[in-house]
Protein backbone atom coordinates (compact mmCIF):
# COMPACT_ATOMS: atom_id res chain seq x y z
CA UNK A 1 0.00 0.00 0.00
CA UNK A 2 1.32 3.44 -0.95
CA UNK A 3 2.03 5.86 1.89
CA UNK A 4 2.14 8.89 -0.42
CA UNK A 5 -0.69 11.18 0.61
CA UNK A 6 -3.57 11.41 -1.87
CA UNK A 7 -4.22 15.11 -2.37
CA UNK A 8 -7.55 14.40 -4.06
CA UNK A 9 -8.89 14.21 -0.50
CA UNK A 10 -8.53 17.98 -0.37
CA UNK A 11 -10.63 18.58 -3.50
CA UNK A 12 -13.64 19.96 -1.53
CA UNK A 13 -11.32 22.68 -0.22
CA UNK A 14 -10.38 23.85 -3.72
CA UNK A 15 -13.88 25.05 -4.56
CA UNK A 16 -14.10 28.81 -4.02
CA UNK A 17 -17.88 28.75 -3.62
CA UNK A 18 -17.78 25.93 -1.07
CA UNK A 19 -15.04 27.65 0.92
CA UNK A 20 -16.95 30.94 0.98
CA UNK A 21 -19.93 29.07 2.39
CA UNK A 22 -17.77 27.17 4.90
CA UNK A 23 -16.00 30.30 6.13
CA UNK A 24 -19.22 32.28 6.40
CA UNK A 25 -20.82 29.57 8.53
CA UNK A 26 -17.70 29.15 10.66
CA UNK A 27 -17.30 32.88 11.29
CA UNK A 28 -20.98 33.08 12.22
CA UNK A 29 -20.54 30.17 14.64
CA UNK A 30 -17.57 31.96 16.19
CA UNK A 31 -19.63 35.16 16.56
CA UNK A 32 -17.61 37.33 14.20
CA UNK A 33 -19.68 40.25 12.84
CA UNK A 34 -20.04 40.57 9.05
CA UNK A 35 -19.24 36.88 8.59
CA UNK A 36 -20.27 36.76 4.94
CA UNK A 37 -18.13 39.78 4.08
CA UNK A 38 -15.09 38.25 5.81
CA UNK A 39 -15.67 34.95 4.00
CA UNK A 40 -15.73 36.78 0.68
CA UNK A 41 -12.45 38.50 1.54
CA UNK A 42 -10.58 35.44 2.88
CA UNK A 43 -11.72 32.45 0.83
CA UNK A 44 -9.17 32.98 -1.94
CA UNK A 45 -6.28 33.15 0.53
CA UNK A 46 -7.48 29.93 2.17
CA UNK A 47 -7.54 28.11 -1.17
CA UNK A 48 -4.11 29.37 -2.18
CA UNK A 49 -2.60 28.11 1.08
CA UNK A 50 -4.00 24.63 0.36
CA UNK A 51 -2.72 24.71 -3.22
CA UNK A 52 0.74 25.87 -2.16
CA UNK A 53 0.88 23.17 0.51
CA UNK A 54 0.07 20.50 -2.06
CA UNK A 55 2.82 21.76 -4.36
CA UNK A 56 5.41 21.68 -1.57
CA UNK A 57 4.47 18.17 -0.42
CA UNK A 58 4.35 16.72 -3.93
CA UNK A 59 7.76 18.23 -4.65
CA UNK A 60 9.07 16.76 -1.39
CA UNK A 61 7.97 13.27 -2.43
CA UNK A 62 9.96 13.67 -5.64
CA UNK A 63 13.05 15.20 -4.02
CA UNK A 64 16.11 13.80 -2.22
CA UNK A 65 16.14 13.70 1.56
CA UNK A 66 18.56 16.63 1.73
CA UNK A 67 15.82 19.17 0.83
CA UNK A 68 12.70 17.39 2.10
CA UNK A 69 12.65 19.17 5.50
CA UNK A 70 12.42 22.58 3.82
CA UNK A 71 9.62 21.52 1.50
CA UNK A 72 7.62 19.73 4.18
CA UNK A 73 7.98 22.55 6.71
CA UNK A 74 6.68 25.13 4.25
CA UNK A 75 3.95 22.74 3.16
CA UNK A 76 2.76 22.26 6.73
CA UNK A 77 3.04 25.99 7.41
CA UNK A 78 0.63 26.69 4.54
CA UNK A 79 -1.82 24.08 5.82
CA UNK A 80 -1.70 25.60 9.30
CA UNK A 81 -2.27 29.09 7.90
CA UNK A 82 -5.34 27.83 6.04
CA UNK A 83 -6.69 26.48 9.34
CA UNK A 84 -5.96 29.77 11.09
CA UNK A 85 -8.03 31.64 8.49
CA UNK A 86 -11.01 29.46 9.45
CA UNK A 87 -10.69 30.59 13.08
CA UNK A 88 -9.72 34.24 12.64
CA UNK A 89 -10.79 36.29 9.59
CA UNK A 90 -8.17 38.89 10.52
CA UNK A 91 -5.20 36.51 10.52
CA UNK A 92 -2.47 37.68 10.32
CA UNK A 93 -3.51 40.74 12.30
CA UNK A 94 0.05 42.01 12.86
CA UNK A 95 3.55 41.42 11.53
CA UNK A 96 4.66 39.57 14.68
CA UNK A 97 2.37 36.68 13.70
CA UNK A 98 4.40 36.18 10.52
CA UNK A 99 7.51 34.95 12.37
CA UNK A 100 7.98 31.22 12.95
CA UNK A 101 7.43 31.63 16.70
CA UNK A 102 10.16 29.16 17.58
CA UNK A 103 13.96 29.24 17.63
CA UNK A 104 16.72 26.65 17.50
CA UNK A 105 20.36 26.57 18.50
CA UNK A 106 22.37 28.30 15.79
CA UNK A 107 25.62 26.40 16.01
CA UNK A 108 25.79 22.67 16.59
CA UNK A 109 28.39 21.16 18.90
CA UNK A 110 31.08 18.81 17.60
CA UNK A 111 29.40 15.89 19.38
CA UNK A 112 25.97 16.94 18.13
CA UNK A 113 23.06 14.52 18.48
CA UNK A 114 19.77 15.24 16.74
CA UNK A 115 17.74 13.67 19.55
CA UNK A 116 19.38 16.01 22.09
CA UNK A 117 18.87 19.11 19.96
CA UNK A 118 16.25 21.55 21.22
CA UNK A 119 13.81 24.20 20.08
CA UNK A 120 12.51 27.09 22.17
CA UNK A 121 9.01 28.53 21.90
CA UNK A 122 8.80 32.29 21.39
CA UNK A 123 6.13 34.72 22.57
CA UNK A 124 4.88 35.67 19.10
CA UNK A 125 4.70 34.00 15.72
CA UNK A 126 3.06 31.18 13.82
CA UNK A 127 3.62 28.44 16.40
CA UNK A 128 2.12 30.19 19.45
CA UNK A 129 -0.72 31.44 17.24
CA UNK A 130 -1.60 27.97 15.95
CA UNK A 131 -1.26 26.55 19.46
CA UNK A 132 -3.73 29.10 20.82
CA UNK A 133 -6.27 29.34 18.00
CA UNK A 134 -6.34 25.73 16.84
CA UNK A 135 -5.63 23.76 20.01
CA UNK A 136 -6.31 26.23 22.85
CA UNK A 137 -2.84 25.72 24.30
CA UNK A 138 -1.49 28.87 25.95
CA UNK A 139 1.55 30.02 27.93
CA UNK A 140 4.21 28.16 25.94
CA UNK A 141 6.68 31.06 25.83
CA UNK A 142 10.27 30.03 26.66
CA UNK A 143 9.35 26.33 26.77
CA UNK A 144 12.32 24.29 25.54
CA UNK A 145 11.76 20.85 24.02
CA UNK A 146 14.24 18.30 22.73
CA UNK A 147 13.70 16.29 19.56
CA UNK A 148 13.56 13.18 21.72
CA UNK A 149 10.78 14.75 23.82
CA UNK A 150 8.76 15.49 20.70
CA UNK A 151 9.30 12.10 19.08
CA UNK A 152 8.28 10.36 22.31
CA UNK A 153 5.11 12.44 22.43
CA UNK A 154 4.29 11.24 18.91
CA UNK A 155 5.07 7.65 19.82
CA UNK A 156 2.85 7.82 22.91
CA UNK A 157 0.11 9.73 21.05
CA UNK A 158 0.36 12.40 23.72
CA UNK A 159 -1.28 12.65 27.10
CA UNK A 160 -3.61 15.28 28.49
CA UNK A 161 -1.78 18.58 28.68
CA UNK A 162 0.83 17.51 26.12
CA UNK A 163 1.31 19.08 22.71
CA UNK A 164 -0.93 18.00 19.87
CA UNK A 165 0.70 15.79 17.21
CA UNK A 166 0.46 18.59 14.63
CA UNK A 167 2.38 20.86 16.98
CA UNK A 168 5.08 18.20 17.38
CA UNK A 169 5.40 17.71 13.62
CA UNK A 170 5.65 21.48 13.14
CA UNK A 171 8.47 21.82 15.70
CA UNK A 172 10.49 18.87 14.40
CA UNK A 173 10.13 19.99 10.78
CA UNK A 174 11.10 23.52 11.77
CA UNK A 175 14.32 22.29 13.38
CA UNK A 176 15.14 20.00 10.47
CA UNK A 177 14.57 22.84 8.01
CA UNK A 178 16.95 25.06 9.98
CA UNK A 179 19.57 22.29 10.05
CA UNK A 180 19.19 21.73 6.30
CA UNK A 181 19.65 25.47 5.65
CA UNK A 182 22.36 26.46 8.11
CA UNK A 183 24.22 23.33 9.21
CA UNK A 184 25.31 22.38 5.71
CA UNK A 185 28.34 20.26 6.59
CA UNK A 186 26.64 18.22 9.31
CA UNK A 187 23.48 17.81 7.24
CA UNK A 188 25.46 16.72 4.20
CA UNK A 189 27.39 14.13 6.23
CA UNK A 190 24.15 12.88 7.76
CA UNK A 191 22.17 12.51 4.54
CA UNK A 192 24.96 11.48 2.17
CA UNK A 193 27.28 9.38 4.34
CA UNK A 194 24.77 8.31 7.00
CA UNK A 195 27.50 8.31 9.65
CA UNK A 196 25.22 8.17 12.72
CA UNK A 197 21.88 6.78 13.84
CA UNK A 198 20.45 10.26 13.28
CA UNK A 199 19.92 9.51 9.59
CA UNK A 200 17.54 6.59 10.13
CA UNK A 201 15.57 8.55 12.75
CA UNK A 202 15.26 11.61 10.53
CA UNK A 203 14.45 9.62 7.38
CA UNK A 204 11.74 7.66 9.20
CA UNK A 205 10.21 10.83 10.59
CA UNK A 206 10.16 12.59 7.21
CA UNK A 207 8.48 9.56 5.65
CA UNK A 208 5.85 9.51 8.40
CA UNK A 209 5.23 13.25 8.41
CA UNK A 210 4.84 13.48 4.63
CA UNK A 211 1.47 11.72 4.83
CA UNK A 212 0.53 12.06 8.52
CA UNK A 213 0.57 15.87 8.68
CA UNK A 214 -1.63 16.52 5.61
CA UNK A 215 -4.09 13.87 6.81
CA UNK A 216 -4.21 15.33 10.33
CA UNK A 217 -4.90 18.83 8.98
CA UNK A 218 -7.57 17.44 6.64
CA UNK A 219 -9.29 15.77 9.59
CA UNK A 220 -9.11 19.04 11.52
CA UNK A 221 -10.76 20.93 8.65
CA UNK A 222 -13.39 18.23 8.16
CA UNK A 223 -14.22 18.33 11.85
CA UNK A 224 -14.64 22.11 11.72
CA UNK A 225 -16.72 21.81 8.56
CA UNK A 226 -19.05 19.29 10.18
CA UNK A 227 -19.90 21.79 12.93
CA UNK A 228 -21.26 24.45 10.58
Amino acid sequence: MSTIFNWNRYLPYYSRSEIRHFLSKEYTRLNYPHAEKHAQQRHTSFCYHIEHAEAFYIQSNESPTIIQPLLQFYGLSHLVKACLITKDPYYPSNTSQLAHGVSSRKKKKSNYSFLEDTVKIQKNGLFPTLSSLLFHVEHLENLTLSMQDLLLLLEDNGQEGDLNAIQCHFLILYNLSMIARYETEWWGNCTMYKETEDYSIIRSFLHLSSHYAPQAILEYLNDSNSKV
